[in-house]
C-alpha cells in the first residue's frame, strides 16, 4: 500500500483490519437434510401385519410390513389342498393310460395268427392298435407327468410372487418412516386405508447425510469446492456442520439449479435423521486459502472514497489495486495479492 493511501485508512484497519482471511460466512441459505439415498414405498389398502419399528437401524431385506397376512396363508393351504386333489387326478390318468399301454404292447408282440384271434376277440367295432397309437399313449403319458412336475411349481410361484408383492422388505440398509399414525399396539395386525398419493414408507438409507444448499451465485461456483462448509444452529447452543462432498444440477420449481452436498459427520446421524423433511437455514461458510486477505465491510463503508464508487467491486479496485477480489461476503470481502 502507498504511504498516501493509508492515511485514509480507519484507525482499526491500519492496526489490523487488513488481516489473514478467517473464515467467512458468505450467506444464510435455505437447506436441507438428505440421506445418502431415498425410498419410496407404496401399499393397497389392507390389512397390515409384521410392522418394524420406526427409526431403528434395518438390513436390506428386512420385512417392513405384510399385507393381508392371513388371507394369503389361506389361499396357500386352499392351493396346497387344489394341488394335492389335482395331482391325484393326473395320477390317475396316467395308471389309466399305462395300463392300455401295456395292452397295446401285449397286442404288437403277438404274431399274426394270435393278433387275428385278438382282434376277433376285441369287438367288430375296436380297431387293432398300431406303433402309431403306442406312441400317442406314450406321448400323453409324458404330458401329464410333465404337467403334475410342473403344476405345482406353476402355482407356487403365483402364490409367492404375489406374497412378494404384499411384503414390503427393506432396499437397502437404512431406517424407515412410516407416513401414517402407527397403531397402539404395531404387534397387532391393523386396517390400512391408503389415502391418495402418500407413500405407506419412506426408507432412507442412514450410511451417510448431507446438508444441501442451493448455491445461485455465479462467482461462488468459481472458488474452490473444499474451502466451503455449511453450519445449522441448533437449540441449547448445539450446531450441525458439514464439510463438502459434492455437487450436482437437479431439477427444480424454476428449473434447473446448483446443489452443494456437504457431509454431516458420522456422530451426528441420529441428529440428522431426524431433522430429516424439515426447513433449515444454514450459514454459508468460505475458508479462503492461504494468503487471502479480509476486510471489513464496515470499515470500508465508511472511508472517504466509498461514497466515489457505485459498488464494492470498484473502491476495492482504487483502495487495493494491487489485490484482486476474491469474495464478498455479508460482513466481509476477502482479496488476495496480485
Amino acid at each position: 500500500m502507498k504511504r498516501g493511501f493509508l492515511q485514509y485508512l480507519p484507525f482499526t484497519i491500519l492496526l489490523g483490519g487488513i488481516a489473514a482471511a478467517a473464515p467467512v460466512q458468505v450467506g444464510i441459505l435455505p437447506a436441507k437434510i438428505v440421506p445418502e439415498q431415498v425410498a419410496t414405498l407404496p401399499l393397497e389398502r389392507g390389512i397390515v401385519s409384521d410392522l418394524a419399528t420406526p427409526g431403528e437401524p434395518r438390513k436390506r431385506g428386512d420385512v417392513l410390513a405384510v399385507l393381508n397376512k392371513e388371507q394369503m396363508e389361506q389361499e396357500r393351504e386352499e392351493m396346497e389342498l387344489k394341488l394335492a386333489r389335482d395331482r391325484m387326478s393326473r395320477k390317475d390318468e396316467i395308471r389309466k393310460l399305462e395300463a392300455q399301454r401295456r395292452k397295446i404292447v401285449f397286442y404288437l408282440r403277438l404274431s399274426n395268427n394270435e393278433r387275428r384271434y385278438a382282434q376277433t376277440a376285441g369287438g367288430e367295432n375296436d380297431l387293432p392298435p398300431t406303433d402309431e397309437s403306442l406312441a400317442d399313449i406314450d406321448e400323453r403319458i409324458a404330458l401329464l407327468k410333465r404337467e403334475v412336475e410342473s403344476m405345482g411349481r406353476i402355482r407356487n410361484n403365483e402364490l409367492t410372487r404375489k406374497h412378494a408383492r404384499n411384503t414390503l422388505r427393506m432396499p437397502f440398509d437404512g431406517r424407515v418412516q412410516y407416513h401414517f399414525t402407527l397403531p397402539e399396539d404395531t404387534a397387532e395386525p391393523f386396517e390400512y386405508n391408503a389415502t391418495g398419493s402418500l407413500p405407506f414408507a419412506t426408507i432412507c438409507d442412514d450410511s451417510a447425510f448431507y446438508i444441501t444448499v442451493n448455491i445461485g451465485r455465479a462467482e461462488l461456483t468459481q472458488l474452490p469446492e473444499q474451502q466451503f462448509q455449511v453450519l445449522i444452529s441448533l437449540p441449547e447452543g448445539r450446531e450441525l456442520r458439514g464439510d463438502f462432498s459434492h455437487r450436482r444440477v437437479e431439477q427444480g420449481n424454476g428449473g434447473d439449479m446448483l446443489v452443494y452436498f456437504f457431509r454431516i459427520p458420522e456422530k451426528d446421524h441420529d441428529c440428522a435423521f431426524s431433522m430429516l423433511g424439515s426447513h433449515a437455514r444454514a450459514q454459508l461458510i468460505f475458508n479462503a486459502p492461504e494468503g487471502t486477505m479480509q476486510l471489513d465491510k464496515g470499515e470500508l463503508a465508511r472511508h472517504p472514497m466509498a461514497t466515489e464508487c457505485r459498488n464494492w467491486e470498484e473502491l476495492i479496485q482504487k483502495l487495493y489495486p494491487e489485490y484482486h477480489l476474491v469474495l464478498i461476503g455479508e460482513h466481509q470481502i476477502l482479496i488476495r495479492p496480485r
